[in-house]
């Protein structure tokens, strides 16, 4: 009898200190979905790779593999925050100090914790990337003779000089340069002021021997050009935006949902075997 009694108070004492947040099961749960989302994610790219061609009408249609890049994308991030929460609601210590529900929810509570824990992993690793790519960029631009100009605005500036002549002399490099901040700053500020269109006017017709009224043309179709990419570049921002909230949000009702079921399995002792028909 003095067993038992010893027995019972043990037990009541550890229930006791087990802390309502686990967080050696949170972190688990949070590294094992990265660690998913990693692979799957190498996988798909892999995949797309395999499917895409750099040449043009060969391979899978630019369209076509955007929706399959954000079909997978959903899949994955949701995926792997439903085996993280799951991870994580199995391995939680319970305390038996609450209602069945109150431990349920405790279970799902974990699950988005550990979607939190590897959202903001995520959006950290992002931010360094980017910002790691803007050092280097930065550092090329300083170091880079003349100006820095991107290859759309210099494909637009070569556009503008193109000739079925050759011309009397080169054109020179800084001329297109010139050219492409002018289209670059019309963007920006919405239009081009008129000196800065006449100087550009007159630069072509001089170099490419054509009329002032066809270099005017020349103009305004680059800056039309380079405004509908600035506007497909803001929609397909806009969209991505769009997708990656409501991805998160899908994954964040998940990863509560499998953290709840992976406590369920953890009270019922829930064999994996047992998932898997037997032969």
């Amino acid at each position: 009898m003095a067993v038992v009694e010893s027995m019972e108070y043990v037990e009541g004492d550890s229930a006791g200190a087990v802390p309502h947040i686990d967080w050696s099961a949170v972190i688990g749960g949070a590294i094992f979905a990265a660690a998913i989302s990693f692979v799957l994610l190498t996988f798909g790219s892999a995949i797309g790779l395999s499917i895409a061609s750099p040449y043009h009408g060969s391979g899978v249609s630019l369209v076509g593999f955007a929706i399959g890049a954000a079909l997978w994308f959903i899949w994955v991030e949701v995926s792997s925050f439903l085996a993280g929460g799951y991870l994580a609601g199995r391995m939680r210590r319970r305390a038996f100090d609450a209602t069945p529900h109150e431990s349920d929810v405790r279970d799902g509570t974990h699950g988005l914790l550990v979607w939190a824990l590897g959202t903001l992993l995520g959006a950290f690793l992002a931010i360094s990337g980017i910002s790691g790519v803007a050092s280097s960029v930065s550092s090329v631009a300083a170091t880079a003779s003349g100006n820095a100009q991107s290859p759309a605005m210099q494909i637009l500036a070569a556009r503008l000089f193109r000739t079925d002549k050759p011309p009397a002399q080169p054109i020179p490099a800084q001329t297109k340069a010139d050219a492409a901040m002018l289209i670059a700053d019309s963007v920006s500020n919405r239009q081009m002021n008129a000196d800065d269109r006449t100087y550009l006017s007159n630069e072509i017709a001089r170099d490419t021997g054509i009329t002032p009224e066809q270099a005017q043309q020349r103009v305004d179709a680059a800056i039309a050009d380079a405004k509908a990419a600035a506007d497909k570049a803001r929609k397909a921002g806009l969209i991505l935006g769009f997708l990656t909230a409501a991805t998160l949000l899908v994954s964040a009702a998940g990863a509560f949902f499998a953290a709840g079921l992976g406590g369920k399995h953890r009270d019922e002792g829930t064999e994996f075997l047992e998932w898997f028909p037997k032969r």
